[in-house]
């Protein structure tokens, strides 16, 4: 018998269903109605003590602000930002301390900036101190979330070793060590990532980041594991990144050792090198509504757009909107690499 599942969506695209039988075939139709929509802000924005060291900084633009309204769930259009918003950061005391801005776009043809907005400010958030986002948009209901920025994580120890065998030309291979002092006294959540830097400006070839040998690159992602990750993104959503939650090991020290390559530069002649000082190791706390939110997108892209996938929906804290007001804090580690 072969069967036939179509499911009718109106004003939306038809999903047929095929499986394979023996001795004849048959189809079942069913009429899904559109669900109730009320249109809301949807927006998502990272608060850290991080601060940006360039105009395009990497790190910066995967915790920057996006601004958006939800649609209906059948809707075929294209989700758009949206940049007539108003948004702000208070303190414990209701003082105003950060206000955005939509950030211009580019040329005519720039859509990819429509939506992000930029600190007038620069705020540096202060681990241990509430905080509460607050944003509008004409025809709208005001939409606030509220976090308490995590204490900086304990990095007790990191050290590279060079693989000089393997290393050749402009890549560097070797292998990254860290340990963490998890706090006995708190439920943790952790990130964990690298870059090289120089000892001039602090930076070097852009973000210059230490990803984890190719040699690895099939192992299986395990999200109960400390792992490194990366902060290269895309339209500001960073796809290597692998939260952790100290659930096992709270109050212990705890480790990753992993193999990882980098760039080592160039020589534009061969009294003018540019080469990279420093490694910088980063681990990051993060709220448990930041955990949670990367985790359930981890999920949800890992289910690459599969029907028949657990369904994988995305926490939000924004009330009485849609997405995520997170929270992270940064303890960086220098290694020198010369």
């Amino acid at each position: 018998m072969r069967t036939l599942f179509t499911l009718n969506l109106r004003r939306s695209a038809v999903l047929a269903v095929l499986s394979t039988g023996l001795l004849s075939s048959c189809e079942t139709v069913i009429d899904l109605p559109e669900p109730e929509h009320t249109p809301r802000i949807a927006l998502k924005y990272i608060l850290s003590n991080y601060e940006p060291q360039r105009q395009t900084d990497e790190l910066a633009n995967t915790r920057k602000l996006f601004v958006s309204n939800s649609q209906r769930i059948f809707s075929n259009k294209e989700a758009r930002g949206r940049k007539d918003a108003t948004v702000v950061i208070l303190d414990e005391n209701g003082a105003e301390v950060e206000r955005f801005r939509p950030v211009l776009p580019s040329s005519p043809y720039d859509t990819f900036n429509i939506g992000s907005y930029e600190p007038t400010r620069n705020l540096k958030g202060e681990p241990g101190r509430t905080y509460t986002l607050r944003a509008s948009l004409p025809g709208f209901e005001t939409v606030e979330s509220k976090l308490t920025l995590p204490a900086v994580p304990v990095i007790e120890s990191a050290t590279f070793v060079k693989n000089e065998s393997k290393s050749e030309n402009s890549s560097v291979f070797g292998q990254l060590s860290l340990t963490v002092a998890d706090d006995p006294g708190a439920a943790n959540y952790y990130v964990a990532f690298a870059r090289v830097v120089n000892s001039q400006n602090n930076q070097y070839q852009g973000w210059s980041q230490v990803d984890v040998a190719e040699d690895e690159s099939d192992v299986e992602v395990d999200l109960g594991q400390f792992q490194l990750s990366t902060v290269y993104s895309f339209q500001g959503y960073s796809y290597g990144l692998f939260p952790f939650a100290d659930t096992n090991v709270n109050g212990k020290r705890f480790s990753l050792t992993t193999n990882v390559r980098f760039y080592d530069g160039y020589c534009q002649q061969p009294s003018n090198c540019q080469r990279p000082d420093y490694m910088e190791v980063y681990v990051t706390s993060m709220t448990q509504d930041t955990y949670n939110f990367f985790l359930a997108r981890r999920r949800y892209n890992d289910s690459e757009g599969n029907p028949f996938a657990e369904p994988a929906p995305l926490p939000s804290n924004i009330r009485p909107g849609y997405g995520l007001f997170g929270g992270m804090t940064d303890a960086v580690y220098r290694i020198k690499l010369r």
